[in-house]
């Protein structure tokens, strides 16, 4: 049995969105790029730097 006030389908869509990001690439120049791969190699990992740097593991 439905209660047809519980329905969620009856009262329509009550979603929305929250974006934090800045919403545009980042240009990032070529030393701060290959300074960023370098922390990698220094005993932290790629994780760990990524987060510092706001970026996703994937990226670095």
């Amino acid at each position: 049995m439905m209660i047809t006030s519980d329905d969620p389908v009856s009262k329509g869509a009550q979603r929305f969105e929250v974006f934090t990001g800045a919403g545009k690439r980042r240009d990032w120049p070529p030393e701060v790029k290959a300074s960023i791969v370098a922390e990698c190699y220094v005993g932290e990992g790629v994780s760990a730097v990524a987060r510092r740097h706001g970026l996703d593991p994937s990226q670095v």
